[in-house]
């Protein structure tokens, strides 16, 4: 029987059956600082951290920086930045392993002479070889192989020959890489995702492990250092099952128990392509700067290839993720990443930020810098100023909380919270070309009169007494109650949608309702 004629068996589970969440597991994320941490990134980094709360095992943080080619001076504190603004904690390495000044971290560069040792290890026992094959003739390789339909695998010349033409070369000082020694054979995967996956050995590339410049590719680095680690499980894309034969052999051959292997199905776009970096405004950064939560945005990531068993509500927070969270319900087939999820998803956890002082406070915090920087120039130099302080975009927040998708839409399209509403745009025009002149002055004359009458007290000015004038000014002068909300809607913001009139009156102050009202008085006057 050759060495891969076997199906080989989780430690915990076969395919099919269940995990015992019980047992602690020791996963790893594992991302190349090669540039931002994008939407598939996140969901590899949150799946492995959610089972490792789940069993109380262990998630740890891997730089794989050995492509320095595509290294991004910056993108691993890019990265520790975003997974912490994500919720996603890591763990501490043992003792002795990853960086000395930074020993929470992992980093593959450092560890070129461990790998080495490795590979010449597969190379006395002839299990792997050098190759001294120029970028020319590799290209020529692929070339044929492209014409003939057939996958591109390397021929082997260099595996064939002699020792002293090995030396020759070796003395010339000619480039070399090495390659994998594929066994003969078939190496079954068996995936939790997609059961039992048959690779023919025909079809398993003699994969290069060391690079000409002494660093190791993903396949090398990746088996030591899981091994290393002790990782007993790899959560990763399903881009990598087409090279798990490639580990699994490498692992045999260094005498090592396999970890258990979890594809996630790929993240796709509306058209069903591939969701890719190249795909444009899926980094994570960009959605938090965007003015999504950290909370939503976990919350829609989590459910992009796993649904939930024992909640018919898609609304979680990390805890209720912990606790429902299972391998076995991960799904099968790619998932189209929907905005209009997120969007909604982000606007229900506004909401139930909203229901707590902290909750508030978090949201006033995300919505401050948006609004100084589009208002604080207006308004500082003047007695409007308040209007940039907590208490005021607290009240904001608490009127707008039903009408936004997420809290940056307040200084987009609410601006009349902050200065005078602009009744030159174009959705302004429009709204008041369906008030008539006279309806508009009587309607802007009574309630000046009626706002006049209310005290200079802030008690005074509730949202049950405007209520209670607009009702009188309906019974005044016989119009539709929705046409004087309507009215009044115009010229206190401008805009035909909002909140409700008496709450957005009551927000922005009796003085500025006055002014407001005074200015659309003159207008007709003109």
């Amino acid at each position: 029987m050759t060495l891969f004629k076997q199906i080989y068996k989780r430690n915990l589970y076969a395919t099919g059956s269940k995990i015992d969440y019980k047992i602690p597991v020791r996963v790893r994320f594992a991302p190349s600082p090669t540039g931002y941490l994008h939407l598939g990134g996140l969901r590899t980094a949150l799946f492995n951290y959610l089972l490792a709360r789940k069993t109380g095992g262990k998630f740890l943080l891997r730089i794989e920086d050995t492509d320095r080619t595509r290294f991004v001076t910056d993108s691993v504190d890019n990265l520790l930045s975003v997974l912490s603004w994500a919720g996603l904690s890591f763990d501490e390495l043992d003792e002795g392993s990853g960086n000395n000044e930074s020993p929470r971290l992992f980093y593959q560069s450092e560890r070129t002479k461990i790998y080495k040792s490795h590979v010449d290890k597969l190379i006395n026992d002839g299990n792997a070889y050098r190759c001294f094959c120029t970028l020319e003739r590799l290209k020529e390789i692929r070339i044929k192989a492209q014409r003939s339909g057939k996958g591109v695998v390397y021929d082997r010349h260099c595996l064939h020959l002699s020792q002293k033409e090995i030396e020759q070369k070796l003395a010339q000082g000619i480039p070399f890489t090495i390659r994998l020694k594929t066994p003969n054979g078939v190496v079954i995967i068996n995936d939790l995702v997609h059961g039992n996956v048959e690779f023919n050995d025909k079809h398993i590339d003699d994969a290069i492990l060391l690079k000409s410049d002494g660093y190791p590719t993903y396949h090398l680095a990746n088996v030591i250092d899981d091994h290393s680690m002790g990782i007993t499980h790899v959560l990763r894309g399903e881009e990598w099952l087409s090279s798990t034969p490639k580990h699994i052999i490498l692992y045999k051959l260094f005498g090592w128990e396999l970890p258990n292997f979890v594809h996630l199905p790929l993240l796709l776009n509306t058209d069903k392509s591939k969701l890719s970096k190249r795909s444009g405004d899926i980094n994570v950064e960009d959605f938090a700067n965007k003015g999504y939560l950290p909370e939503a945005l976990i919350n829609f990531v989590a459910l992009l290839g796993w649904s939930p068993v024992n909640s018919k509500n898609d609304v979680f927070t990390m805890e209720e993720l912990i606790s429902e969270f299972t391998l076995e319900h991960l799904g099968h087939s790619g998932t189209i990443v929907m905005r209009e999820k997120l969007d909604w998803l982000n606007k229900q956890h506004i909401l139930r930020k909203t229901e707590s002082g902290g909750g508030l406070k978090d949201l006033v915090n995300l919505l401050k810098p948006s609004v100084n920087e589009r208002f604080a120039e207006k308004l500082k130099s003047t007695k409007d100023k308040y209007r940039l302080e907590d208490e005021y975009l607290t009240n904001v927040i608490t009127v707008m909380k039903d009408r936004i998708r997420n809290i940056k839409d307040i200084p987009e399209l609410c601006e009349y919270f902050f200065i005078e509403p602009n009744y030159h745009l174009k959705d302004s025009r429009l709204l008041r070309k369906k008030i008539p002149d006279d309806i508009l002055k009587t309607i802007s004359n009574l309630s000046l009169t009626k706002l006049n009458e209310f005290k200079d007290d802030e008690l005074e000015f509730q949202v049950d007494k405007i209520k209670s004038m607009i009702q009188s000014i309906a019974t005044q002068t016989g119009y539709k109650q929705n046409l004087i909300m309507m009215t009044l809607r115009y010229i206190i913001t401008g805009i035909k949608v909002g909140a409700g009139v008496a709450e957005t009156m009551k927000t922005i102050g009796k003085e500025a309702c006055l002014k407001r009202i005074n200015k659309v008085l003159a207008s007709l006057n003109n």
